[in-house]
């Protein structure tokens, strides 16, 4: 007789759980838990095995297909709920995870005065919050920390991107389907769900002009750049730098403060960076705070993507990230601005999510994928891209691009893109 999907699961889940248990016994590491005291940071340390690893993130994915299974899919759909959210807006709307000492306690009315809301609405929107493990009631009508709220209180770009999230993403995300409906096929960053819900802006133009959004935003950036993957140990041994000649010229186009040129120019002494941003006091801050030892060839300047490219007869023009914020459209502009710059053989290098193809990999792993490019197109009309899409949006900016392909380095989560010039 064949085991059904559920045994099978949840064996599974039984087996990688005592696998990461074991590993944290052997290794006298603090277990998971949702109390106070409990591990806040990346529960399988950097130099874990990989197996470890994978062993949680199957753990995880197949806990989530056990529960859906489990659920049937009327009791599934119907746990979708907009409110999920609420307790979390009301933390960080109201500044709850820092009114409360880690440690310490205080009572819904307390954090009500606070608030300047009810008692009774501070009861539930925090009830609502713990019964997802973030904060507790230690006893009637007396809150304290758990794990999770004390990340909040301590971590502050974590806290600013869950503002952002429940603030200008939320009101953003209501509006997508609208922006879809009003402006078909836009690629356009003034028509989406984010310029719906603020004032019609685009959210460039927004953040300009909203100094505490932007505050939030930049923060949120801080959080994402410091996730395990994105790490720029995966960029500099994630392609051939050792293989550019000597003197060779890396044009990192819209690199901000420069931390993946810095990282390349460490371990490539003969290869010279010039680093682009539009941002002139990015740059100047840059300037200043460029390390001794790669001073003399990392370079800063300002430059705008959407105009001719400058730096002429490169070997390498990177880009990290950019082309996610952007439609094929405007994607476009910025490749061919690059074309009268370039010389036989130059290479675009790109550093960037790669969208896999339905059902390449578990469900929950693509699901986060795919949320995360439903979050571009929400914020500007863009999205991550399938490794097909990659090599259509090449081919549409001039068919004088070679498209070479891509690979995903170990560990990272991002892709190497590579293109050719070939004239």
């Amino acid at each position: 007789m064949s085991t059904s999907q559920i045994a099978d699961l949840a064996a599974r889940i039984s087996a990688n759980t005592a696998k990461v248990n074991e590993y944290y016994l052997v290794h006298k590491l603090p277990l998971p838990s949702f109390e106070v005291d409990g591990p806040l940071g990346s529960l399988i340390p950097p130099g874990a095995a990989p197996e470890i690893e994978a062993a949680r993130q199957a753990v995880i994915f197949d806990c989530q297909e056990l529960r859906i299974l489990m659920q049937g899919p009327s009791q599934y759909l119907s746990g979708f709920a907009a409110t999920d959210l609420v307790g979390m807006q009301g933390i960080t709307r109201f500044g709850l995870a820092h009114a409360i000492p880690v440690g310490g306690e205080a009572t819904f009315a307390e954090l009500a005065a606070k608030a300047e809301i009810g008692e009774t609405h501070m009861r539930r929107l925090l009830r609502l919050a713990i019964s997802q493990h973030v904060f507790k009631e230690v006893r009637p009508g007396v809150v304290g920390h758990t794990a999770a709220s004390r990340l909040l209180a301590e971590d502050e770009p974590l806290y600013q991107w869950m503002g952002f999230k429940t603030e200008e993403g939320w009101k953003g995300a209501y509006h997508t389907c609208e922006a879809m409906a009003k402006w078909p096929g836009s690629g356009e960053p003034n028509e989406t769900g984010f310029a719906l819900g603020h004032e019609g802006h685009a959210m460039w133009d927004y953040l300009s002009k909203h100094p505490d959004s932007l505050h939030r935003f930049a923060a949120m950036m801080r959080f994402f750049s410091r996730r395990p993957g994105l790490e720029p140990h995966h960029v500099v041994g994630g392609y051939a730098w050792g293989d550019l000649p000597e003197g060779a010229t890396i044009v990192d186009v819209g690199g901000s403060h420069g931390a993946i040129s810095i990282a390349i120019a460490r371990e490539f002494p003969t290869v010279k960076l010039i680093v682009q941003d539009l941002d002139e006091a990015v740059i100047e801050e840059a300037r200043k705070q460029r390390p001794a030892d790669v001073a003399d060839r990392v370079q800063y300047t300002v430059h705008d993507f959407f105009t001719e490219q400058p730096v002429r007869g490169a070997e390498v023009y990177f880009f990290r990230s950019i082309f996610h914020n952007w439609s094929d459209k405007y994607c476009i502009r910025i490749l061919r601005n690059l074309v009268p710059a370039l010389k036989p053989g130059s290479r675009i290098v790109l550093d960037e999510t790669v969208i896999p193809e339905p059902d390449k990999v578990p469900k929950q792993s693509e699901h986060a994928m795919r949320a995360g490019g439903m979050s571009m197109n929400t914020l500007f009309n863009s999205g991550d891209r399938e490794m097909s899409e990659w090599e259509s949006l090449f081919k549409e900016a001039d068919s004088r691009f070679h498209f070479r392909g891509g690979h995903q380095p170990p560990g990272s989560g991002l892709w190497i893109i590579e293109v050719e010039w070939r004239p």
